[in-house]
């Protein structure tokens, strides 16, 4: 009797939920599982394993899962159980009650261990289509089959379940578990799983023989009192006596049915009682169910109120908005209307006026002009937004048309040493808003040229064909990037957002250029290559089909003011300015005007015009420098080292906080003042600005007074915070020279002492004295002057400062400076030193013996009369690392970061400036390294210095140190 395996080939790698395996056929892992452990624990290990099937999954006994799936879930449960023998007796726990239910009380009044092997085998292909069942011999209490799994399994978790379940069949009638011999095991390598059972059936029924033998012993018994003839008497006892043995058994069976049938009836009883509290929970989850329904249906009732609520009042604003921009835009019209005719009258007679008058008038309206551009797309934008624009067709033949519009751009076009050309005959006529198609060619030509260098080429191409006209403005300009082709056409989307873009805008031209075009029923569409130019293709129809009354102008007259002013000479300046300002600044110019002591100012600005309306503010009382964008404004600073910078913050090539982190990054900018320009309002951009390290922000527009007013501030701050650090060395030279002078006065004291007795030898004074005196009293003498000079040159050799980086030997420094400091230590201080950095650096002496001197006073200050004072050095990599270590006072965890602050001090009011640690720390970044304190209190301070073993570069080490300090991440100038 040997089952087939499934025709469909099961692969070994599959899905989860794969049709292998029957959730009835594993349901028993689980249930013991939980019947041993608890249902908490059951889902807490599923958690854990993370199982792509749910437990609700695993209940449903329609559902499938993969061998493997079935595996990673045996292994799981037998590891967290931590018992070996988990797989077998969750095996044996299948014939029990709680697994088989109703069907375990029918079995046992009507089935056999036998029959009950004989129906598992026989369904086995319903619940598992990886392997089958081949019966070998099934008899009376024996059976032998075998096992073969199409997908091999990779563990024996599976083969003791199997095992287990096997041998839970004779238990379903009280009796002991089947006896189970594997001789074989496909997972140890054999052909197949083979499979022994031996087993116990249920005790036969003993009443008929019994009944037989009783009765042919009452019959002989019979006979042998007389009572009858024998054999009659045994035949007739002995089969009545049969006979009542076989209503004993029935009697029996049926009392033992009996007993069955009210176990089942009571457990019916309990699976009905457990049916109604399932119906219970169920009526009650329905009714839950529906109450979350009805509040979940009054939430989105009331959340689509809301939302229709604010569609209502979003329109609202939005329609408020549109009236804003368009009250606004008419009333900004009318002080710029009176702006222009002022510069009118006044340029009608310009050599009245004196020559920065007149600069400054062209200067005004240029700006004007843009400001007028700027206001009239903004009017478009509004009236599109409101629906109220109106177009006045009209027959347009685009070559003509084009013609006279490029005049004033060929002159621009020349100008910049670009080539602009018009291509292509004439076409048939469009009917079109001749001003607003003029807007839309205006806007691509003047980006044509913004976006060209100088030598390319700009061609508008014209041609046509069954339906539509076609023109192309193509140029070889810088081209865009794919990712900005996608949103140029967006309102107030630009293709450079970055504060190092090159060129300015609002972001409604093309914009404005696209919708135009919707409104005449046509379109544009772009191609572009970064590196080699852009192609705008602009489609309008031909004929009157297009044309829409709702958008028709009904006045009756022409008006071509604006025509006639983009025709005429001023236009062609305003034009050949913006294009050109955009493209190409105006070289800086240096401006000397001021006294030549006066302090130097940097100012990096992009756009000319205003870096020279800076200029000329600053220019009558300091010297100005100039600069087009960050990068030059970066080398400038470098080599000119001005008092101040004064920059913009978007510029082309590198923008403004650019400049300002490569300032802060250098050890000779790093505290110099920097004020920041920017047209950027919101909070966050100040924000950003001031933790790059921006001493200062000033927003556009602002006054000539508040610029100067700002300047004056900064310069003075730097000033006072270089006296302060004036006031800091001399404080540190007090201290030397104190040194100096306790180390000084034993050899001085010497030197007099021997002065006198060696003037009364040379006086003749001493009669009958030791003839060598003199001599011993000049060798004093000399012992004294030569410790005297060696004491002086060492506080010169402490102090003296170098141009250029040399050789530093740290241990000859950190000697130098404990000597110094020798005459404070008292008896019960312990120095320790441990120098592990033979080579030298490079930097400059007698700055960094400055910071040694500091450190080791703070440390010695704070062990104060007894402790220890550690001085080490050594070599990581290219580092060199300094550390002084004390085991005084420590310092509180809310000051630590507070010590590289200006005037901040740990001390007592009046022993100390508070500006020690903040130059350290300069000094210490002028030399490219960086400085770290970590403290406990009560416990001690580590201070580490970490120095380059080569100099980063060999400019000139500034020998009159400033001070700058920050808490965040590059030092600023006080204040």
């Amino acid at each position: 009797m040997t089952q087939r395996l499934p025709a469909v080939k099961v692969q070994d790698v599959s899905a989860d939920n794969a049709p292998e395996v029957s959730v009835r056929a594993t349901s028993t892992l689980l249930l013991y599982f939980e019947h041993r452990f608890g249902a908490e624990r059951l889902a807490r290990v599923w958690r854990e394993h993370a199982f792509s099937l749910g437990l609700d999954y695993m209940r449903q006994p329609t559902n499938y899962v993969s061998l493997r799936f079935l595996e990673r879930v045996a292994a799981a449960l037998r590891e967290d159980s931590g018992d070996s023998r988990f797989m077998r007796e969750a095996g044996l726990f299948t014939a029990s009650p709680q697994a088989l239910g109703f069907v375990f009380y029918m079995l046992r009044a009507f089935g056999s261990p036998k029959a009950c092997y004989k129906q598992t085998i026989d369904f086995s292909p319903s619940y598992n289509r990886v392997g089958a069942f081949a019966v070998d011999l099934l008899e009376h209490k024996r059976l032998k089959l075998s096992y073969r799994s199409s997908t091999p399994e990779q563990n024996r978790n599976i083969c003791e379940l199997r095992m287990g379940q096997f041998a839970s069949f004779p238990t379903i009638w009280g009796l002991a578990p089947a006896e189970v011999r594997e001789t074989e095991c496909q997972v140890l390598g054999g052909q197949a799983c083979r499979y022994h059972l031996t087993w116990t059936d249920p005790p036969t029924l003993w009443g008929h023989y019994l009944g037989l033998l009783l009765g042919m012993v009452s019959g002989l018994l019979a006979t042998h009192l007389g009572w009858g003839d024998a054999l009659f008497s045994v035949a007739s006892l002995g089969m009545g006596g049969f006979a009542l043995g076989g209503w004993l058994d029935r009697w029996r069976e049926l009392k033992r049915k009996d007993e069955l049938l009210a176990a089942q009836a009571q457990a019916n009883m309990g699976s009905l009682r457990e049916l109604q509290q399932r119906y219970d929970e169920v009526f009650g989850s329905n009714v839950a169910l529906e109450d979350r329904v009805i509040a979940r249906t009054r939430e989105l009732s009331e959340a689509n109120a809301k939302l229709e609520a604010a569609l209502v009042k979003q329109r609202e604003q939005d329609r408020l908005k549109t009236e804003f921009f368009d009250n606004v835009s008419h009333e900004l019209r009318t002080p710029l209307t009176l702006i222009l005719l002022s510069l009118d009258a006044l340029q009608k007679e310009p050599e009245s006026l004196p020559t920065v008058v007149r600069q400054h008038l062209v200067t005004l309206d240029r700006s004007t002009q843009r400001l007028l551009r700027l206001i009239d797309n903004l009017l478009n934008l509004a009236q599109l937004e409101a629906g109220k624009v109106r177009l006045r067709y009209q027959p347009l033949e685009l070559h003509a048309f084009l013609s006279s519009q490029l005049l004033p751009f060929r002159t621009v076009a020349e100008k910049q040493g670009l080539t602009l050309s018009l291509e292509g005959g004439p076409v048939s006529p469009v009917h079109a808003d001749a001003e607003r198609i003029e807007g839309v060619f205006h806007n691509l030509v003047s980006n044509a040229l913004k976006f060209t260098p100088a030598g390319g080429s700009i061609a508008v191409r014209l041609r046509e064909d069954d339906t539509d006209v076609h023109v192309e403005v193509v140029d070889t300009g810088q081209g865009m990037a794919p990712a900005d082709l996608a949103v140029i056409f967006d309102r107030f989307a630009q293709a450079d957002t970055t504060g190092t873009r090159r060129f300015g805008g609002s972001g409604i031209g093309l914009a404005l250029v696209k919708e135009t075009l919707a409104l005449h029923s046509g379109g544009i569409e772009v191609s572009s290559t970064p590196g080699q130019g852009s192609s705008f293709r602009v489609r309008l129809p031909k004929g009157t089909r297009h044309l829409r009354e709702d958008l028709r102008e009904r006045r009756a007259t022409d008006l071509p003011t604006r025509r006639e002013r983009r025709s005429s000479g001023r236009f062609a300046t305003v034009l050949a300015a913006t294009v050109a300002g955009a493209q190409r600044p105006t070289e800086p110019q240096d401006h000397t005007r001021a006294d030549s002591k006066a302090p130097r100012i940097l100012v990096v600005e992009d756009d000319a015009e205003i870096r020279a309306f800076i200029a000329d503010i600053l220019a009558p009382s300091y010297r100005v420098l100039e600069a087009a964008n960050g990068e030059e404004g970066v080398r400038r600073a470098m080599e000119e080292r001005p008092d101040l910078v004064v920059s913009d913050v978007m510029m082309p090539v590198q923008s403004g906080l650019n400049l300002l982190v490569q300032l802060r990054a250098h050890a000779q900018t790093v505290d110099m003042p920097v004020i920041l320009l920017t047209a950027r309002q919101e909070v966050s951009a100040k924000v950003e600005a001031l933790g790059a390290g921006a001493n200062d922000y000033l927003g556009k527009p602002f006054s000539p007074r508040e610029l100067l007013a700002r300047v004056e501030t900064q310069l003075r701050l730097r000033e006072a915070a270089v006296r302060a650090a004036e006031n800091e060395r001399l404080a540190a030279i007090g201290l030397l020279t104190s040194g100096f002078a306790h180390e000084v006065r034993n050899p001085l004291n010497g030197l007099m002492n021997a002065l006198i007795p060696l003037k009364e030898v040379m006086q003749g004074k001493q009669t009958g004295g030791d003839p060598n005196l003199g001599t011993a009293m000049l060798e004093v003498m000399e012992e004294c002057g030569q410790r005297i000079r060696h004491l002086a040159e060492s506080l010169l050799s402490f102090v003296r400062t170098a141009e250029k980086p040399v050789a530093v030997r740290l241990d000859a420094a950190l000697d130098s400076s404990l000597s110094v400091l020798g005459w404070r230590i008292p008896p019960a201080v312990v120095v320790e030193r441990a120098y592990q950095c033979a080579e030298p650096i490079w930097g400059d002496p007698g700055t960094l013996n400055q910071v040694w001197l500091n450190l080791l006073d703070n440390a010695l200050r704070a062990v104060g009369d007894a402790g220890r004072v550690l001085v080490e050095t050594a070599q990581q990599g290219d580092e060199a690392l300094v550390t002084i270590e004390d085991t005084g006072v420590g310092i509180r965890p809310e000051d630590l970061e507070k010590l590289f602050q200006p005037f901040f001090s740990t001390r007592a009011a009046g022993e100390g400036t508070g500006l020690g640690l903040a130059l350290s720390r300069r000094i210490i970044l002028q030399h490219g390294g960086r400085i770290h304190i970590t403290s406990q209190l009560e416990k001690g301070t580590r201070v580490e210095v970490r120095l380059p073993m080569r100099p980063a570069h060999a400019e000139p080490l500034a020998s009159t140190p400033t001070a700058g300090a920050s808490r965040g991440r590059w030092p600023r100038r006080i204040g």
